[in-house]
This record gives C-alpha cells, sequence and structure tokens, in this order.
C-alpha cells in the first residue's frame, strides 16, 4: 500500500512539474511579446503624446513625427500597432477637442521606415479599386482629391481601411475600407480572405449597390438604431446589407468621439445618420438655448467626419415639452413601434413586440448598444420580407409616402391622420 501511495504522490508531482513549466514557458512567452513596445504618454506645450515606444531605430523616425505635429491643431495623439509579418504598421491618430482631425500611418520592416509600395506593389490597381469603392458608395471626391489627398493605412485580418485626408479646405477624413481579396493580386504580406466575400462591380454606379430602389407596392417601414455608435453599430449594418436594407442611426456624441470611423463608415455605406444629442441628457430640463447648443455641437462632430449635417433629430427617451418642440430646427423622429431591446434584452420578446405590431408606414426603435438587437433583426428581416415588407431609413420612408418632413414638427410614423403626426 505505501508503495502505491508512493507512486501516486510521484505521479502528482510530475504532473505539477509539467504543468508548472508549461506556465513559466507562457509567462515568459507574454513577457517577451509585450517587449516588442512600451506604452508611452507625455505632454508638452499643451498636447498629449500618447506613441509605441520599441528602444530601437524605430522610435527615431517616430519622435521625428511627432516633433513635426501642429501643436495649434492637435490636442492629443494616440495610436494603433498591428504586425503583418515582418511587417510593422503605426497609424496615429490626431485629436482636436476629441475630434479626429487626421490620421499618419508609418511602415517598419527591420526598424528602417518603408514605402507602402512594399506591402501593396501595384499603386494603380489599387487606385483603380479606391475609385470602383468610391463610385459604389456615392462618395463625393473628384479622381484628383482622391490621387492628390494624404493616406493613412490600417491593415487589418482581412481587410484595408485607409484614410484620406487633406485633400479638400473643409479637413475631411474619409474612410475607404477594402477587402482584401479585391487587390490579393499585389499584397506582398500575410492576409486572410474572406471566401463570403463577393467583389465589387466596376460598373461606375453613383447609387449603392445595397440599397434597392423603393418598391411602394411593398408594405414599407423604417428601422432606427439609438444611442450608438459602438461595438455592434458594424455587425448590424452587414445584417442589413445582406437584405439590401436601410436604416437610419440616431447617434450621441459621447460614442461619436471614441468611433469616428465607425460613422464614416455608415455614411460611406448609405445608411443615414441621425443627431440625438452631444450627451443623451433629458432635453426638457433645459432652456431653449442649452437644447440648441446639445444639438448643434453633436451635429458639429459629425460635419468634421463627413462635411454634412445630421437633418433628422430624436429626442433621448422620447421627451419633448411645448417649452422646447419650437427650439428645434429639425424633423422630430419619433416612433410607433418600440422593439423594447432596452428593458427585456430577451430575444424572444423583441421579436414578438416587433413582429406582432409592426405596420405598413411605422417606424420601428431598436438601439445598436446591445448585442441582443443583433440577434433579433437577424431574426425579425427574413420575416418581414418574406411578409411583402421593405426595410428603408426614415427618410425614405416618407419621401416613399409623399409626406414633407417638416422643422418643430413631431413625426411617429409616416400615414397621415391626426394621431400619427403631431403638429
Amino acid at each position: 500500500m505505501a508503495i502505491k501511495n508512493k507512486n501516486v504522490i510521484l505521479f502528482i508531482l510530475l504532473i505539477l512539474i509539467i504543468f508548472s513549466t508549461i506556465v513559466i514557458n507562457l509567462f515568459i512567452h507574454f513577457s517577451e511579446m509585450q517587449k516588442l513596445y512600451d506604452d508611452k504618454t507625455i505632454k508638452k506645450s499643451n498636447v498629449t503624446y500618447n506613441y509605441p515606444y520599441f528602444n530601437d531605430n524605430k522610435d527615431i523616425y517616430i519622435r521625428n513625427y511627432l516633433s513635426m505635429v501642429d501643436i495649434n491643431k492637435t490636442d492629443n495623439i494616440k495610436y494603433i500597432v498591428n504586425y503583418l509579418g515582418d511587417y510593422i504598421v503605426v497609424l496615429f491618430k490626431l485629436y482636436k477637442n476629441d475630434i479626429i482631425i487626421d490620421y499618419k500611418s508609418i511602415i517598419f520592416k527591420d526598424q528602417l521606415i518603408i514605402n507602402i509600395n512594399s506591402l501593396i506593389t501595384n499603386q494603380d490597381e489599387f487606385n483603380k479599386v479606391l475609385k470602383i469603392y468610391r463610385d459604389n458608395n456615392n462618395i463625393k471626391i473628384s479622381d484628383e482629391s482622391l490621387k492628390n489627398g494624404t493616406k493613412s493605412y490600417l491593415f487589418k485580418d482581412k481587410e484595408l481601411d485607409m484614410f484620406l485626408s487633406n485633400y479638400d479646405d473643409k479637413n475631411s477624413i474619409t474612410l475607404f475600407r477594402i477587402n482584401y481579396k479585391e487587390i490579393e493580386k499585389y499584397l506582398n504580406f500575410p492576409y486572410r480572405i474572406n471566401p463570403k466575400y463577393k467583389k465589387m462591380n466596376n460598373n461606375n454606379i453613383i447609387t449603392s449597390q445595397r440599397i434597392m430602389p423603393i418598391d411602394k407596392t411593398k408594405k414599407l417601414v423604417a428601422f432606427t438604431f439609438d444611442d450608438g455608435p459602438s461595438i455592434y453599430t458594424l455587425e448590424i449594418a452587414e445584417v442589413l446589407e445582406e437584405f439590401k436594407a436601410n436604416a437610419t442611426f440616431f447617434m450621441v456624441g459621447y460614442n461619436i468621439k471614441i468611433r469616428n470611423s465607425v460613422v464614416l463608415d455608415l455614411y460611406n455605406r448609405g445608411f443615414e445618420l441621425g443627431n440625438h444629442t452631444i450627451d443623451h441628457s433629458r432635453l426638457t430640463k433645459f432652456d431653449c438655448d442649452k437644447v440648441e447648443a446639445k444639438i448643434e455641437e453633436n451635429n458639429d462632430l459629425v460635419i468634421n467626419i463627413i462635411n454634412e449635417k445630421m437633418k433628422l433629430f430624436r429626442p433621448t427617451y422620447g421627451a419633448l415639452n411645448i417649452d422646447i418642440k419650437p427650439c428645434i430646427k429639425y424633423p422630430i423622429i419619433l416612433w410607433s413601434v418600440d422593439s423594447r431591446d432596452w428593458e427585456s434584452k430577451n430575444l424572444e420578446s423583441i421579436t414578438y413586440e416587433v413582429i406582432s405590431n409592426i405596420k405598413d408606414g411605422d417606424i420601428v426603435l431598436f438601439h445598436d448598444l446591445h448585442k441582443i438587437s443583433l440577434d433579433a433583426i437577424k431574426i425579425i428581416l427574413p420575416i418581414l420580407y418574406d411578409d411583402n415588407f421593405q426595410v428603408v431609413s426614415v427618410s425614405e420612408l416618407f419621401k416613399a409616402k409623399d409626406i414633407p418632413l417638416e422643422n418643430n414638427k413631431v413625426y411617429r410614423k409616416a400615414k397621415i391622420n391626426n394621431n400619427d403626426v403631431n403638429n
């Protein structure tokens, strides 16, 4: 019995030694990974510089770039680092008053800065793909601006984000999101291909491929999403694209500030952007000047990103009164069907609320803050389309119904009668 117990103890000790060795090796491995660069932050001349510190020659190039940043235009600098085999891409994001005003990418290989041609080997073909993307997404940028604008790059797992800036006198920034399948013949780094992705058509169409013409023989409803952009917003957009559906996203300023690129992406894909105040405060607590400030400050954020103001407004919590309604110089969009995703966070309940109540002309309220809302529309959309519905944006819905959207007026659905439109 003693020999048997001794063998058990030895076996347990052996397992512990093996486990400890694995843990130690993993710790060493991840410690070495962390040593690839250190996250550094310094403040100088009222500018906060956040940058990667590599402790080698790459830092010379990074310091040189940071020293050339115009401190009168920038008050904060942040970064993203991506590894592509032997290549390192550093994307700097330049902010002023919490708004991204420019991007700058630096590409390294073996401690030396290199040209984009080392990663994309045929720039002429790449530019052709950019033009196709521009035309298919109705981006109003000339060939000359596309050629001469500053291009900054973020290489991701299956696609490339290219930020075009300094191409007009409005300090505009436009996002081009290019799937690697479009340019795979010209890529010189490890990348992945999405087998489900379908390449863009080279037909220079001016309207989005995603959005179908409005079919007035169908029952038309508008989907709206409040409080984003969030980490789920682009996934929701992709589901809508699968059904060639449109929607209106009523966005809040504090989320716009941290997700500029999502705002750009939604706009470039053809979705409608709506105003939901700068900070999601209840407007009925304020006077007219404060109400206007909270709306226009949010509008200024979006103008800085897409060079267009938002044309529709939705009050937070749907809260309105006779004092503030005249202060809102936009059509005021409420809703006629509430998914109550914010309350139930239950898939069956959300689906039931929408499907059992929806009718032609309705405006449906969702929130893109919750993954459950993403899951719900995956179920709701095919049911609606099987029932001869078409899902559109708010503006498309009212245009199709020949109902003008007027400032200071409240709209709950696109159907004229005394109960549907509040004047």
